[in-house]
């Protein structure tokens, strides 16, 4: 018998030959980890902006952007954990370093928004799409893998900032700040050779912040846009769970108010970079859970005829919640009013399901395996924290003395700001 020929990629399980010039396995590693340090860095940079931002379709795009980017550092870390040591390394350019955090000082979330769609978004994915091509295409297949991913998210992610920004525009909101901001954070780039590092650097004098960069303070109040009516809330006592009809309207405008749950993990995703980063990882999938709750109280009032911008906001409860270190926080919401919400939203399907009400008991039985998980990362990661912020009491004892508070001033509806 004559020899067979060489098989064919689709024959052969996917064989693919490598480009003329492949990538080496320095090369591919060093720019993998730049990737890995631009969306873990914008995570940050999110967290520490999502309750600034006012523009509520804004500040949802935010939360799922957080949670995406998390995704993405824990495919790089996976994948760099095979090919460098330590796998977590900031990238040995300092002018990188400085374009992507000086990201975090814009003027205003218009501003912010423009950087993301105009500048960081197109450069990732052109320096993906390049990378995806220039790699090994079988022995490097884990990198092409992670970033064929993340492209999946990136695409997604500059069409829905495209529209909110050209929304943004149409009504008069981008202002002359958040052009001269991108164009000081192109400038950057361009100094570092763009976000893989490849494009020719100029020599120049180093480069002036325009007037209107604005120095990042941790936020301690939460924004909401003009929409937002009603952005207290009355501690009055809640409707009675007989009252089927107007209870549910309220329980369902309770879950409208949950991006202050977000906005509270998100502060502390913002400072947590010490943390391991499982717990960052499982933060901004909680931070996102709660986003998801809030637009699901959002559905449910418009399927029903109401505006879920004439609610009550109690904004109050997060400025009382950001008077308090990060693990208080943290042990406010998972040992609070996590651990203690499942009686009633137990109740509630319950209720649901004797009304012939679907949709609310579906959205009810989503929202507590959210809230499960939610608990469980409570109960693993409280020591760590507890730990790391030097605490000398048990989780016990300090469980219980966040408990207190919890129920004398969050159960209250006091909320009172502790100023010294």
């Amino acid at each position: 018998m004559p020899p067979s020929s060489p098989p064919s990629p689709s024959a052969a399980g996917g064989i693919t030959s490598a480009p003329a010039d492949p990538l080496a396995i320095d090369a591919n590693r060093r720019r993998l980890n730049r990737y890995r340090f631009v969306a873990q860095e914008t995570m940050r940079l999110l967290a520490g902006w999502l309750p600034r931002v006012a523009t509520f379709e804004l500040k949802c795009e935010f939360g799922r952007m957080i949670w995406e980017a998390s995704l993405q550092v824990e495919a790089y870390y996976r994948r760099l954990r095979e090919i460098q040591s330590p796998a977590f390394q900031d990238p040995p350019d300092p002018a990188f370093i400085t374009a992507i955090r000086e990201l975090s000082h814009a003027p205003s979330e218009m501003a912010l928004l423009l950087s993301l769609r105009d500048l960081i978004g197109p450069q990732l994915i052109k320096a993906l799409e390049s990378h995806e091509q220039a790699t090994f295409p079988n022995s490097d297949f884990p990198s092409v893998y992670a970033i064929r991913h993340a492209l999946v998210d990136l695409r997604a992610q500059l069409t829905r900032l495209d529209a909110l920004a050209t929304t943004a525009a149409s009504a008069g909101r981008i202002d002359h700040d958040a052009h001269e901001w991108c164009r000081y954070i192109e400038t950057l780039l361009g100094g570092c050779g763009g976000i893989d590092g490849l494009a020719p650097r100029p020599l120049a004098d180093p480069i002036t912040p325009p007037p209107c960069r604005t120095e990042f303070t941790l936020p301690t109040e939460a924004a909401r846009d003009e929409r937002f009516v009603h952005r207290g809330g009355a501690s009055a006592p809640r409707i009675n769970e007989e009252d089927y009809a107007n209870h549910t309207t309220e329980e369902f405008e309770r879950y409208a108010t949950e991006m202050l749950a977000a906005e509270t993990l998100a502060v502390i995703l913002r400072v947590s970079s010490a943390l391991p980063w499982d717990f960052q990882r499982d933060t901004a999938r909680h931070l996102y859970d709660e986003v998801r709750h809030c637009l699901m109280g959002f559905e449910w009032m418009r399927r029903h005829g109401r505006d879920p911008f004439k609610s009550p906001q109690f904004l109050d409860i997060f400025a009382w919640r950001s008077q308090f270190p990060p693990v208080f926080q943290y042990t406010l919401l998972t040992m609070g009013n996590e651990v203690h919400a499942f009686p009633y939203r137990l109740r509630r399907v319950e209720a649901h399901q004797q009304a012939a009400d679907a949709l609310s008991e579906q959205f009810v039985r989503y929202d507590i395996a959210d809230e499960t998980q939610h608990v469980r990362f409570g109960h693993q990661w409280l020591p760590e924290l507890l730990r790391q912020s030097g605490e000398t009491r048990s989780v016990a004892d300090y469980t219980a003395a966040v408990l207190e508070v919890w129920r004398s001033e969050y159960l209250t509806g006091k909320y009172p700001i502790n100023v010294e």
